[in-house]
């Protein structure tokens, strides 16, 4: 859209009176009453995760880019631009006769540009929009016709339970959502395609969420916060959370909506892959990932990634294993259903940081289905401290889909693709990552002891040599040997021998005993003694060393 032609989002946030563009058009907004019981009390838990259903939207219109402005930091309006294909207002009035339905799924389950698989619901997505504010314009157009139609949508209903749950008469199966004023057939360029949608009173929930005024009000501080600090890119973020204990701790509530979007969204990680961090080599073979190709979220001027970055800098210098990640993947067939995923489990100690990121995140074709589940889908069997060093990642590319609840959110967990999908991600917790944790961790404990052991004998080695007494072998890799320091024990091999025999020495007692022994030899303080003095020394060190 050139410079010189106002954007669509400038021209809905001037446009207070829908008349001043042509005849007012108005209707009423119903939904089935079967989903109001899901519904009518929001639908999703945080700005971000309703955001999130917005930009989905605007995925599966073939969308390269979706702009998001939020006014901060008195946040009063919200814009939600995007550059996909559009809708005539026919469309856009269809969808309103089926909230809590998928109208785009109903010919095909791909995108005509991009052929995107369909990831949102246009119905519930604009219920999303009244959890920002109950009142909103929507405008958009489709590429060449030449047109566009803007629509003022009122669901302040919606949000009160005595209307929202009133049973329409004379049709029981309806419940009253709000009402809808819209002018069409607006003039608009036929190259044009969009869709914008604009929040111009912003809820004061919402606003309170995004400023931190209760966080504030019991004394907490974040170290990023919009109305002091202002940052030039989403790794600004991502570096201040990597090495966080809890993301909700040092942002504030709209630095934490970007980031949660960012986990959200279809878009690329912060790096090549999730395992891009410097510092620390990562074991193990990384699965391939999703890349998403001509789609970017922008949110005030800050282009967003996915912020997994792994290692963590606590990670960095910490006496353990090396981080590994292990792949998953399953390609079957359940049900007559075609189950699909690839995804990793990655290992990391002594923690994984931040919290927020213990446990496994499910995306179905690339979207985040709520946060991380710390419980691994109710991984049965407890292992103590490992729990808070794994955490990992499942991308559905097939299946899965009919588990998934209204707000796509959470899901059902009696659907077999559900329960397929836990049993294989114990199995591997189970009989592999955790098994191969306790074995890494056992070796990497036996080679730190050997080098102690190793580093020990060498600085024997040179003691021993600095004895008036000492051999010119003294240096060599087998020093201690009975047939060598027998004589100047005044004693015999035989007797050395029988003592590690009487007192049943172990190997590395055994050792002990032969250096106390060479030390001696090399002293040179036994030589005026007799056999029968010092055998009972002798026998005494073997007790010591036992």
């Amino acid at each position: 859209m050139s410079d010189e032609v106002k954007s669509p989002a400038q021209e809905l946030q001037k446009m207070d009176d829908l008349s001043v563009s042509g005849e007012v058009k108005t209707g009423d907004i119903f939904a089935a009453q079967k989903i109001i019981a899901d519904i009518s009390s929001g639908i999703y838990r945080s700005p971000a995760a309703a955001l999130k259903e917005l930009i989905s939207n605007a995925y599966d219109a073939d969308a390269k880019r979706v702009t998001i402005t939020t006014d901060p930091p008195k946040f009063r309006t919200l814009t939600i631009e995007d550059n996909g294909s559009g809708m005539t207002i026919g469309a856009f009035l269809d969808v309103l006769k089926h909230i809590g339905g998928s109208r785009k799924r109903a010919q095909k389950e791909q995108s005509e540009v991009f052929n995107r698989q369909y990831i949102g619901r246009i119905g519930i997505g604009l219920l999303a929009v009244s959890q920002l504010g109950t009142r909103f314009y929507v405008s958009s157009s489709v590429r060449g016709s030449a047109t566009k139609f803007l629509a003022e949508i009122n669901l302040d209903p919606f949000h009160k339970d005595d209307t929202a749950l009133r049973i329409m008469a004379g049709d029981p199966d309806k419940v009253h959502l709000g009402a809808i004023r819209y002018v069409d057939d607006i003039p608009e360029r036929e190259d044009a395609q969009y869709t914008v949608i604009t929040v111009p009173d912003a809820k004061e929930g919402l606003i309170s969420e995004f400023t931190g005024l209760v966080r504030r009000a019991v004394g907490a501080m974040e170290v990023l916060d919009v109305a002091n600090t202002r940052i030039e890119t989403f790794f600004d973020i991502v570096a201040k959370v990597q090495a966080a204990n809890r993301a909700d701790l040092v942002l504030d509530g709209y630095y934490y909506m970007l980031w949660e979007l960012g986990l959200l969204c279809p878009l690329n990680y912060i790096g090549k892959d999730p395992f891009s961090a410097p510092g620390r080599n990562i074991d193990g073979e990384p699965p391939p990932l999703p890349y998403v190709d001509n789609f970017e979220v922008i949110v005030d001027g800050i282009s967003l990634r996915r912020p997994q970055y792994f290692p963590n800098p606590v990670a960095i210098g910490y006496y353990s294993p090396d981080p590994k990640v292990y792949s998953l993947h399953v390609e079957e067939v359940v049900a007559d259903r075609r189950l699909a995923l690839t995804g990793y489990i990655y290992t990391q100690q002594p923690r994984i940081q931040p919290e927020e990121f213990k446990g496994v995140h499910i995306r179905i074709r690339n979207v985040g289905i709520g946060l991380y589940d710390k419980s691994w889908l109710g991984y049965p069997f407890d292992e103590g401290l490992k729990f808070g060093q794994v955490t990992g990642e499942i991308i559905v590319t097939e299946g899965l889909e009919s588990a998934l609840n209204i707000d796509r959110d959470s899901f059902r967990e009696t659907d077999v693709h559900y329960q397929v999908m836990r049993a294989y991600v114990w199995n591997t917790l189970r009989n592999v990552v955790f098994p191969d944790f306790k074995r890494r961790q056992k070796e990497l404990r036996e080679s730190r002891r050997e080098k102690a052991q190793n580093a020990a004998e060498q600085s024997f080695r040179v003691a021993v040599t600095e004895l008036p007494g000492a051999t010119s072998n003294a240096d060599s890799e087998d020093i201690v040997r009975f047939d060598d320091i027998a004589g100047r024990l005044n004693v015999s091999t035989e007797e050395l021998t029988r003592l590690v025999t009487d007192f049943e020495l172990s190997v590395d007692a055994a050792r002990r005993f032969k250096r106390i022994l060479l030390a001696l030899a090399a002293s040179e303080v036994v030589t005026a003694f007799s056999s029968s003095d010092l055998l009972p020394l002798y026998r005494a060190i073997a007790a010591g060393v036992y």
